[in-house]
């Protein structure tokens, strides 16, 4: 039998490896929030993508707050929450959202208290952010954070080759 920690990883290793498996963006960033959503048992699980034009971070996808999508938040890269963890390229964790550099007004109209942010990198380079909340106040684990960077390093890179066959998809449909 295995302990906790490694059934945890193997679930997280398993949704992974099936939420990857999404050829189309969309279909592959809902996928991966609910399972997140669920393997971490959070309130909201939110995925950023950087306007590269604009070196802001755009709501893509969205459990527990979809108004952020529906919305538009833009986040500066270097500002505020979201904007850190792309920033300085490295896992946060905020314990109290209340008492914290958040931009996002939604974060606190919908009771988020504990938020968990880490970066999508490609090849070092920031392309977005995933994170995490609760709506009560809580402690997450080492291993939930190396868990969560488990996933944004494979959720990057599927992310990036989502990309890349949508623009050959839509190349393809202009021939």
């Amino acid at each position: 039998m295995f302990a906790r920690g490694e059934t945890q990883h193997i679930r997280l290793q398993s949704a992974t490896d099936a939420a990857l498996a999404h050829l189309e963006l969309d279909g592959l960033l809902a996928e991966l929030l609910q399972r997140i959503r669920a393997i971490l048992d959070v309130d909201t699980c939110t995925i950023l993508l950087l306007d590269e034009q604009t070196d802001e971070l755009v709501a893509r996808a969205a459990i527990g707050i979809e108004e952020e999508v529906a919305r538009g938040v833009r986040i500066p890269v270097g500002r505020g929450f979201a904007g850190r963890v792309a920033g300085e390229r490295r896992p946060i964790f905020l314990p109290d959202v209340d008492h914290a550099d958040v931009l996002n007004p939604l974060l606190r109209e919908k009771g988020v208290k504990s938020l968990l942010g880490v970066p999508l990198l490609v090849e070092g380079q920031p392309i977005g952010v995933l994170h995490v909340g609760s709506l009560g106040a809580r402690e997450f684990t080492q291993e939930e954070m190396d868990l969560l960077q488990l996933v944004a390093v494979r959720a990057a890179l599927a992310i990036e080759h989502a990309k890349l066959f949508e623009v050959e998809r839509t190349a393809r449909g202009r021939l």
